[in-house]
């Protein structure tokens, strides 16, 4: 538990939030779409990519336990560009915008919560953005794989590729070790 919840915030969090099962393949939003939602992994993966090119390019990996949403298109309210694509089989628990605003309003310890989550999301996008920008290839496997050695067998290497900003063709010689 990341803090304790008063009886009155469980109910409504029990009340509003919607569990889905969801299929390995199944979009959860497109690019020009406005994220209504923000979704909380219980089982599974999200990846969340966007097109430039006629390339997908992977910008994230949600697993379990994790939040998940098109940030500037959700508190913006405006259509988002990044595409949200179940990665596997899973089960996902999802609140709506207008629900989320209500519960920051009347629970203290939600913001608390919410808070937590958009520290943790915006740390770890700084780390990316600088690994993107400022490392090398090399550099830049060695930090997905101690910062995310969970995802190497469940992420295909074209899409570990596109997240390090890296050709595949590279990312398999750094592997080999050549």
């Amino acid at each position: 538990m990341i803090y304790p919840l008063s009886a009155g915030l469980r109910k409504e969090l029990e009340k509003h939030t919607r569990i889905e099962n969801v299929k390995r393949g199944d979009i959860l939003l497109k690019e020009g779409q406005q994220s209504k939602n923000v979704t909380l992994v219980l089982q599974g993966m999200i990846r969340s990519y966007y097109l430039k090119d006629d390339e997908d390019i992977s910008s994230r990996f949600t697993t379990e336990g994790e939040i998940v949403l098109s940030v500037n298109s959700f508190y913006s309210r405006r259509p988002g560009y990044e595409f949200l694509e179940m990665y596997e089989d899973g089960v996902i628990a999802q609140l709506s915008f207008k629900k989320q605003e209500e519960l920051l309003t009347n629970y203290l310890e939600y913001n608390y919560i919410v808070r937590l989550f958009t520290q943790k999301y915006y740390a770890a996008s700084e780390e990316h953005l600088f690994q993107l920008r400022k490392q090398s290839a090399e550099n830049k496997w060695a930090y997905f794989m101690e910062q995310y050695p969970y995802l190497v067998q469940r992420v295909k290497i074209k899409d570990i590729a596109s997240f390090l900003g890296i050709r595949q063709e590279t990312l398999s010689r750094i592997r080999a070790g050549k």
